[in-house]
């Protein structure tokens, strides 16, 4: 009888000692890379309170002529609350100037700038108000910009509404944007 039980006991030790907590492949967590960003960013947090559409001119050659290259559109809902716009330029592309442009809706309101956002490879660079005006100006013909407050208000020439746009103090702009692709 002891002979018996100790049979069972050393054959129960070799079971728990022989079996391992091994996971199967299909358990083990796969582990993914973390991806980065490799095309240009800007980010607009704005608030745009009817539904338009907003763009983004660039240029790479260090110009301020917008013309050259075709504007990234982006449709906005409106919406009384701040909101995040983000217009990703095509891969490989630097730019080198930079105009935003505040819609097309003819009955759009007061649009508010509250930052602006360049990213680019791990690289950020976050401009709020009121260090905005340093970087980017109103297009007087077309709009007024408070740098205080962000506010953007569209002039209206003739009883139309004109398009808000605002250009680069190229310099200032140039220069910050040549350290985020740099």
């Amino acid at each position: 009888m002891k002979l018996r039980l100790i049979l069972v006991l050393a054959l129960l030790a070799s079971f728990f000692i022989s079996c391992k907590n091994e996971k199967s492949v299909d358990d083990l967590e796969v582990v993914k890379p973390v991806e980065i960003e490799t095309a240009f960013k800007v980010t607009l947090n704005v608030t745009v309170k009817k539904d338009d559409n907003l763009s983004l001119f660039y240029t790479t050659d260090g110009s301020i002529d917008f013309t050259k290259i075709p504007p990234i559109w982006k449709e906005v809902k409106g919406n009384d609350l701040p909101q995040k716009v983000e217009f990703l330029l095509p891969e490989g592309v630097l730019p080198t100037q930079l105009r935003l442009d505040f819609g097309i809706n003819d009955q759009q309101e007061d649009i508010v700038l509250s930052n602006v956002i360049f990213s680019y490879i791990g690289k950020e660079k976050n401009i709020g108000c009121p260090d905005l005006v340093s970087y980017f100006r109103a297009d007087e013909n077309k709009c007024s910009f408070d740098h205080v407050t962000g506010l953007i208000k569209a002039k209206v020439i003739d009883g139309k509404r004109q398009y808000p746009s605002l250009y680069p103090h190229e310099k200032a702009l140039g220069e910050e944007l040549d350290k985020i692709v740099k």
